[in-house]
């Protein structure tokens, strides 16, 4: 049997393209676990910040990702001012992740309780303009955390359906101010005749122009329940609520629900790998191993182990499996140190007809690792194998009962066993024994079979001319220390000897007045055989078999 390993180790990218992001983060009174029924989103959102931070830096890209945030609420709670002239958002500029000093400025805005209503417009408006005013050509990405529908938004002056769907285009510079829910005490008709009966039209508008100045908007809703309304309960239900929020970001598939304060650090610890994920050599990479010809799979079991000096958590090793003769491997994303090792095992089959023994047979077929999607795939070199060959030698042994002449050559059919201990029909070998060579030849073989096992032969038939081998009984023994198989034929005879009653020997004339009768043993029982044998003469005379 063969251990096989596969290793594969990442890097980072050369030239890498630097990244913006920017945190939009709900800091309404709602994320407080005092307003909400116990759950601290406000804390969970705090401590997966920070870690996101840290494990940016940890990767080693904190000079590589450029960090800022948003934070909003409504006017007068957050950012100064009152609640006619208030911002209703506090802002941390774009900064590398690495740095001490922004991890500090990001981690100290957060650190107030949170108050206030949810004027998310704003935060999506105040993020999207962050990203803008950068105009490196980084990629820009924005991440919204928010636990509830917009409360708060400005008024839509201009409007356009798509889909279905209401998007304000164009905002006035007053508020509509519902407060706890998202409809309208007073709905209205804007400049393009379209009513205006809630704040989503101004949040996904808001929304919309982010995306469409080519930022990447992702979204995370924190508990979403739905909204009861201003006028009657049932305004929106739960799933109502999820579908606008999902209309937020650049695509559905952007958007995530959190059942839980864990969920929240949970995403935004994926939020971090993603990012890291995007700077690695392998994204997403796959491995297509197929077997060799002359292999065949020990078991179906391929284990992967981080072995580099960055440990790839378990939970984010790829997965390997062999089936159809072929080991894959699936989601594989490694970066700078990061290595892992694919284990199989296989044994090489001897079986085979044509097999032949210390010859390099290779262990798979193209093997082939794929980073990435689109990448060019990259070749492994493959291994090879072989199995150590053996001498097995068959000899004779002729135990006779008279020196009777022997043949000068005898020949003799060999066939092997397989594993499970039947006789392979695919191989067999025809030997010739020779007087002058002491009875005795050899022939090479695999030394093991497909299971690892030493082979072992029996010999099939023999045919020798000048003799009649009908008088030996032939019996075989196969000694795998030595690799020595010795057919022993055997004569069984007897010799009388008959005394008087003095002690004194008869002569030979006297024995061959003896007689005697053969009893034969057959039908599990002894039959007596008819005829009367006489003695001859005081030499050795042959048994047939059977008596």
């Amino acid at each position: 049997m063969y251990d096989v390993y596969l290793n594969v180790k990442g890097n980072t990218q050369q030239n890498v393209k630097p990244v913006d992001i920017v945190l939009v983060v709900d800091m309404s009174g709602s994320m407080e676990s005092k307003n909400n029924g116990g759950t601290d989103r406000a804390g969970a959102v705090r401590t997966g910040v920070k870690n996101f931070l840290t494990s940016i830096q940890n990767a080693g890209l904190g000079d590589y990702v450029n960090v800022g945030l948003i934070g909003f609420s409504s006017p007068g709670y957050i950012g100064g001012g009152n609640k006619t002239t208030g911002p209703g958002y506090i802002r941390v500029g774009l900064g590398k992740a690495g740095n001490t000093s922004q991890q500090q400025a990001i981690n100290s805005a957060l650190s107030p309780t949170f108050n206030g209503g949810t004027y998310t417009q704003i935060g999506l408006r105040q993020g999207s303009a962050m990203l803008n005013a950068d105009t490196s050509g980084n990629k820009k990405m924005m991440i919204l955390l928010t636990d509830g529908v917009p409360t708060f938004s400005d008024k839509v002056k201009n409007s356009v359906v798509k889909n279905g769907t209401l998007y304000g285009t164009n905002f006035g510079t007053t508020r509509d101010e519902p407060g706890y829910t998202a409809e309208l005490k007073n709905p209205y008709i804007d400049s393009s005749g379209d009513y205006i009966y809630d704040t989503w039209p101004a949040t996904l508008g808001e929304a919309k122009k982010a995306k469409d100045s080519g930022n990447e908007v992702h979204a995370l809703g924190i508990q979403l329940a739905g909204d009861d309304g201003y006028w009657s309960e049932g305004y929106m239900s739960d799933e109502d609520v999820r579908q606008n929020m999902e209309l937020i970001p650049t695509s559905p598939d952007l958007y995530e629900d959190a059942d839980s304060a864990d969920a929240v650090e949970a995403y935004l610890n994926n939020q971090a790998k993603d990012i890291v994920k995007n700077f690695n050599t392998i994204i997403d990479g796959t491995i297509t191993d197929p077997i060799g010809t002359q292999f065949q799979y020990a078991n179906n079991q391929a284990t992967v182990t981080s072995v580099g000096k960055q440990t790839v958590p378990a939970s984010e090793l790829p997965s390997a499996a062999i089936q159809d003769g072929q080991l894959t491997v699936n989601h594989m994303n490694l970066g700078q140190d990061q290595e892992v090792q694919i284990h199989y095992q296989v044994r090489i089959k001897t079986e085979d007809a044509g097999f032949k023994p210390d010859f390099w047979y290779q262990m798979n077929g193209e093997t082939l690792l794929t980073p990435k999607a689109g990448a060019a795939a990259v070749d492994f070199g493959i291994p090879s194998g072989r199995a150590p060959a053996t001498t097995v030698y068959v000899q004779k042994q002729w135990r006779q009962l008279s020196n009777q002449s022997l043949p000068d050559t005898l020949n003799v059919t060999v066939q092997r066993k397989v594993a499970d201990g039947s006789l392979d029909p695919n191989w067999q070998q025809t030997l010739v024994l020779k007087k002058a060579d002491n009875w005795k030849t050899s022939f090479t073989a695999p030394a093991y079979n497909n299971q690892g096992q030493s082979f072992s032969y029996v010999v099939k038939s023999e045919d020798a001319s000048g003799i009649d081998l009908s008088s030996f009984i032939s019996s075989q023994n196969m000694d795998q220390q030595t690799a020595t198989l010795t057919l022993t034929n055997q004569q069984y005879g007897f010799q009388f000897q008959k005394k008087t009653t003095d002690g004194t020997d008869l002569s030979t004339d006297q024995l061959k007045a003896m007689q005697f009768n053969l009893t034969q043993y057959s039908d599990n029982s002894f039959q007596q055989v008819s005829k009367t044998n006489a003695i001859t003469s005081t030499d050795l005379q042959a048994l047939a078999p059977g008596y």
